[in-house]
């Protein structure tokens, strides 16, 4: 229920109790004389009084049909008199809008039904007569000072303030003294004030995005532009810069983490394969400089360390010819000296038997000669095998250190994208090992504990997966747009480009905008009802629409233009009643006497009552009465609620007709049950 209902319902309910209170002390009245004070009440119209003697005479003869039926006619001339009111309101309000908009024929027409209620009124006379004059007085200017005024309003709706301010100059100058141009001049030159600090902002929120872009620190670029948004949503430019910013800090990300891996693999002189990953970073932001400028340092540190390792595999096979060549030539020069020794024994024989041997058939001679030549022809034959075994072990020895040099190559290459994570590729270079050297026992096992960290990760994306689109349909069920939002991007960082989670967050993100597009709707009408009544000092309407905006929590505005109504009462206070808290016991009546207060002011009169429960256990009514010398002239009732907290009620005491009509000079508070203590009461205006 809002707060003008609550208002009306319980200024309904005053007029019923209003005058009981007063009343009390002649319950032990006889049935015919309160009757007789009823009827008396009834005829002077005075029907609210008339209704608490027939309740009061019911008392003391239940169920009297007279008295019924009396009550009923005071209950039903009650009912009909607020009827009356509300429409004698209802056209003095818009008659009074009508006014403040310079509307005088529609003023004047709205003026003339409300005396067709109340015909003596002297507000709305003097109001319908100052209308006639201004007609009369402006009737030749009033085309000129309408087309100037309504122009301006358009060009203020366009934000168009330059142009709106002069057409409100052209209409103020047409009438001096009228009001509104003057106030519209403000409104624009404030508003001009504003939405130039608003594109100041704006524009400053857009350089800074751009300088962190162009530094490349798009995070912080689309966070100064998601800034400028707040301020003008939809700005074609900056949504259209954010979308760029967006894709370039993905293919940033993409690109460091690639840059972090290749930097890390040329500080472990992994050249090669540290190339290869500038390489792939250059595949992301093609003729980037950095990548290019590290692909070149690495170029000649590749080449060098392809050199260095062809000298090291030269100079080792070099090392193995010339170990070799030295066991040959040793080999050599023994079997040399074994056959000179040879030769040597055979002389000194053949010179000791030589004279033997003269007398030895020929075929001696032959068969020395024979056996010298067999045995050079062994030695020969053996410093060859020699040779060529020695060349062969080398060979094998060369072979297979290169082979080993090349494994562990591999296996440091394996090792080193398995330290940077990549497990993927880690896997391809370990089973390079294996096909390389069959059965390598470091890589087989490696390959196996990838396999096993794979086959984990694979299951704590799914189980992450499956956790955040459970919480992203929960939260859709429950109409939690934005955090299922959040739990669907999520599932895509677990699983990019799911067709599941993607269609699942498109539908979530057109919830979220389609249900702050009603929130915005449902706010912008609350704020331009506030905004209306605000202009027309309605204030405690006013509050009511702010308040509803408020709880729909988009922006401060509605806040502070509660606080900006309450400033406003506060400053134009008229009489302050009372400031320092009064505990009244239950029953107790407390007077507060005041000046009248001029006709012209009383329509924008309210009263402001700080009311505290010191027993928040009960709840129970207070009646807050006013009148003047003649007697009490209309009032209302405040429920107090069940808590000790200090509340603060305000009522815009003005369009009571009572207040407006007579001259009242007091203020009475009663508490029926309970006692209870006033804080601050005041009577203040609008304006």
């Amino acid at each position: 229920m809002n707060k003008r209902i609550i208002f009306s319902l319980l200024f309904g309910a005053a007029l019923v109790l209003g005058t009981t209170t007063t009343l009390q002390a002649q319950d032990a009245e006889s049935y015919e004389s309160l009757m007789k004070k009823g009827n008396e009440k009834f005829n002077a119209k005075d029907y609210i009084s008339a209704k608490t003697y027939y309740e009061m005479a019911l008392k003391q003869k239940a169920n009297d049909p007279t008295a019924k039926k009396k009550l009923d006619e005071s209950v039903k001339k009650i009912q009909e008199d607020g009827a009356k009111q509300e429409i004698f309101y209802a056209h003095l309000d818009t008659g009074d809008q009508f006014y403040s908009q310079q509307k005088y024929e529609e003023a004047l027409a709205e003026y003339e039904r409300a005396l067709q209620v109340f015909p003596n009124d002297k507000y709305v006379t003097g109001q319908a007569n100052e209308v006639r004059a201004i007609l009369k007085e402006r009737q030749d200017k009033q085309d000129a000072f309408d087309t100037a005024m309504s122009l301006g309003e358009s060009l203020l709706a366009e934000d168009n303030f330059d142009a709106a301010i002069m057409q409100f100059e052209t209409a103020a100058g047409i009438f001096p003294n009228d009001k509104l141009p003057k106030e519209k001049l403000t409104e624009a030159r404030q508003k001009k004030q504003l939405y130039t600090e608003k594109v100041a902002r704006f524009d400053k929120l857009m350089e800074e995005s751009r300088q962190f872009g162009l530094r490349k620190n798009y995070e912080a670029a689309i966070e100064k532009i998601d800034q400028a948004l707040e301020l003008f949503p939809n700005d074609e430019e900056a949504n259209s810069k954010r979308d760029e910013y967006q894709t370039a800090k993905g293919v940033a990300d993409r690109y460091n983490g690639i840059i972090a891996a290749a930097d890390q693999l040329y500080e472990n002189k992994a050249y090669k394969e540290a190339k290869a990953q500038y390489q792939s970073a250059l595949a992301v932001v093609a003729g980037d400089a950095y990548a290019t400028d590290m692909i070149a340092r690495l170029d000649p540190l590749i080449a060098q360390q392809d050199a260095e390792e062809a000298a090291r595999i030269a100079a080792e096979q070099e090392a193995a010819r010339l170990a070799a060549e030295a066991e040959a030539a040793r080999l050599a020069a023994e079997a040399e000296a074994a056959r000179i020794a040879a030769e040597q024994e055979a002389a000194r024989i053949a010179a000791e038997q030589e004279a033997a041997r003269l007398a030895a058939e020929e075929a001696a001679r032959i068969a020395a000669e024979e056996e010298a030549a067999r045995l050079a022809a062994e030695a020969e034959a053996a410093r060859i095998a020699a040779e060529e075994e020695a060349a062969r072990q080398a060979a094998l020895a060369a072979a297979e250190a290169e082979r080993q040099a090349t494994i562990k190559s591999m296996l440091d290459a394996a090792d080193a994208v398995f330290a940077q994570q990549d497990y993927a590729t880690a896997k391809v270079k370990y089973q390079e090992v294996v096909a390389f050297d069959e059965g390598n026992a470091t890589a087989t096992a490696k390959i196996n504990e990838i396999d096993n960290i794979l086959a984990q990760m694979a299951a704590e994306l799914e189980a992450n997966y499956n956790k955040a689109m459970s919480a992203g349909n929960q939260a859709m069920s429950a109409e939690l747009f934005a955090e299922a939002i959040t739990q669907y991007q999520s599932a895509l960082v677990y699983k990019p480009e799911d067709a599941t989670a993607t269609a699942q967050l498109a539908i979530a993100q057109k919830s979220e905008n389609d249900r702050i597009a009603a929130l915005r709707a449902q706010y912008d009408k609350f704020v331009k009802e506030g905004d209306g009544y605000f202009r027309s000092n309605t204030f405690d309407k006013a509050i009511e629409a702010y308040t509803k905006a408020e709880e729909l929590g988009l922006e401060t505005y509605p806040t502070e233009m509660i606080a900006r109504i309450s400033e406003i009462i506060e400053q134009n206070k008229l009489y302050e009643l009372n400031s320092e808290p009064l505990l009244l016991a239950a029953g107790q009546a407390q007077r507060f006497d005041f000046n009248k207060i001029e006709v012209a002011v009383r329509r924008s009169n309210y009263i402001i009552i700080k009311v505290r429960n010191p027993h928040p256990e009960k709840t129970f009514p207070m009646i807050v009465s006013f009148g003047g010398a003649g007697g009490k002239n209309g009032g209302f009732v405040l429920p107090i609620a069940a808590t000790e907290e200090e509340k603060t009620f305000l009522f815009r005491i003005g369009s009571q007709y009572k207040w407006f009509s007579e001259d009242n000079t007091w203020i009475e508070v009663v508490s029926e049950n309970n006692e209870v203590e006033i804080g601050k009461l005041e009577i203040s205006r609008s304006n």
